[in-house]
């Protein structure tokens, strides 16, 4: 699409339009009807086909997507037709805010909309003698559902080291890290959104990152957590409780601890971080001590730091009130 002349586009809608009236007519659902300009136009990708398939225009999409954002008390983001073109030309992939608002503006899945990811089997016997127990490529809603069931099973501690994805402050996880808090500690390593090594981790990734903007990643993940763990403070027994530790250095890969179990994220040179692999190791296995070593090294700096560490600059903080209002 990104070498057609505008002419050839325009013929390319037009009969999109006319197959959208004919299925129109047979009461096909919106999904159908885009299954039919996929088959019959397939010059035109899957986002452009579900906006074709409900008759609407950029502009209108644009504004649609602003009331979902206003419903959320979220700003709008008003997206520009040109910004949207791109998108649906595959000239620019959107950030996965704006597909899950995408994805619930059109009642569909991300692969539906052209987003998808290859989930087909992978050979991993060759990364057996490294103790790796699993490893996925995974859909946000697929690593929560997994995240979830590892809170909900933690017995002895949860550590979260990396920038911090922003599903661990969504509705439905935050929650359950609050009522963990109360018994067993809950801590959260989070790369400060001020320092320079953030802005360089965000260089690399091939799109806009949902959580770019420091501000934004302030008010919608610092902010929620910190709330939680001033809610958790009274309630928190003394062995217990969510601690938030800011970080200055870079990172190439984020860590979920919890009990005797690591989850592993990697950050790869031109990858979107939610599209590395997840790699898990349980203890016992020959790299299970290194990546726990690495949250026992965070835990050192933020309650002990020492040569060669400072001199380097090296530093792990905790969140305080005034971070967030920077």
């Amino acid at each position: 699409m990104a070498s057609m002349d505008r002419g050839r586009r325009l013929r390319l809608a037009q009969h999109a339009h006319d197959v959208r009236l004919r299925c129109l007519r047979d009461g096909l659902t919106p999904a159908a009807i885009t299954d039919a300009i996929c088959q019959e136009v397939p010059e035109i990708f899957g986002l452009e086909a579900w906006r074709l398939a409900h008759g609407w225009s950029r502009t209108e999409v644009s504004a649609r997507l602003d009331a979902l954002y206003e419903t959320d008390q979220l700003a709008p983001p008003r997206i520009t037709s040109a910004e949207l073109c791109r998108w649906e030309h595959d000239q620019r992939r959107p950030n996965d805010e704006r597909i899950e608002y995408l994805c619930r503006l059109y009642h569909t899945r991300p692969d539906r909309l052209g987003f998808g990811i290859d989930y087909s089997s992978v050979d991993i016997n060759h990364l057996a003698y490294a103790g790796i127990t699993n490893l996925w490529p995974r859909t946000n809603t697929e690593a929560l559902n997994d995240l979830v069931a590892r809170v909900k099973d933690a017995q002895t501690e949860i550590s979260v080291f990396g920038l911090t994805r922003n599903f661990y402050a969504k509705d439905e996880i935050l929650p359950l890290f609050e009522s963990k808090a109360t018994d067993i500690p809950v801590t959260f390593y989070v790369m400060d959104p001020q320092c320079a090594s953030r802005r360089d981790r965000y260089r690399i990734e091939p799109i806009e990152a949902a959580m770019e903007d420091p501000a934004r990643y302030t008010r919608e993940v610092l902010r929620p957590l910190f709330g939680a763990a001033r809610r958790v403070m009274p309630a928190a027994s003394p062995s217990a409780g969510l601690r938030i530790f800011k970080y200055n250095f870079p990172c190439s890969f984020a860590i979920e601890k919890i009990d005797r179990s690591c989850r592993v994220m990697l950050y790869g040179h031109g990858k979107r971080g939610t599209e590395g692999p997840i790699l898990a190791f349980n203890e016992g296995t020959p790299y299970w001590e290194y990546f726990a070593d690495q949250i026992a090294w965070l835990h050192r700096l933020a309650t002990n730091p020492r040569e060669p560490w400072t001199s380097k600059g090296l530093t792990v903080q905790p969140l305080t009130e005034a971070d967030l209002s920077r």
